[in-house]
C-alpha cells in the first residue's frame, strides 16, 4: 500500500508540471499614435476603455488576450498633430504564445 502511495505521488509530480505549458504567454508592444491605430480611439478615453477596445479588437481577430497595461516612453514621444504622429504611450499587451505570429501580423513589436 505504502509503494502504491509514492507511485501516486511520483506520477502527479509529473503530470501536473506538463499542464502548465499551455499557459505559456508572450508580451508584444504598440506605440500608440494620435489616432492611426486601428480600434476605436477618442482622445477623451480613459485607460480602461481604452483596453476595453484594444482587447475588443484583438478578440475579433482571434487573439487571446491575456492582460493589457500602459507604459510611456518619452523617446517615442512626438509633438505633431498628423494622426500618425506616436504620443509616447507604449500599449503592452500579454498574449497566449500560440498567438505570436498573428500578432506580428497585426503589427505589434516585441
Amino acid at each position: 500500500m505504502k509503494n502504491q502511495l509514492i507511485i501516486i505521488i511520483l506520477i502527479l509530480f509529473g503530470v501536473l508540471p506538463s499542464c502548465k505549458k499551455d499557459d505559456a504567454s508572450t508580451i508584444f508592444y504598440w506605440d500608440e499614435t494620435g489616432c492611426a491605430d486601428p480600434w476605436k480611439q477618442n482622445s477623451d478615453d480613459t485607460e480602461e476603455e481604452r483596453k476595453v477596445e484594444i482587447k475588443r479588437y484583438l478578440e475579433n481577430r482571434n487573439v487571446n488576450v491575456k492582460n493589457i497595461e500602459f507604459e510611456f516612453d518619452q523617446a517615442k514621444q512626438q509633438f505633431c498633430y498628423a494622426c500618425n504622429c506616436t504620443t509616447g504611450r507604449v500599449i503592452v499587451v500579454k498574449v497566449a504564445g500560440s498567438d505570436e505570429q498573428l500578432m506580428k501580423k497585426l503589427n505589434f513589436y516585441q
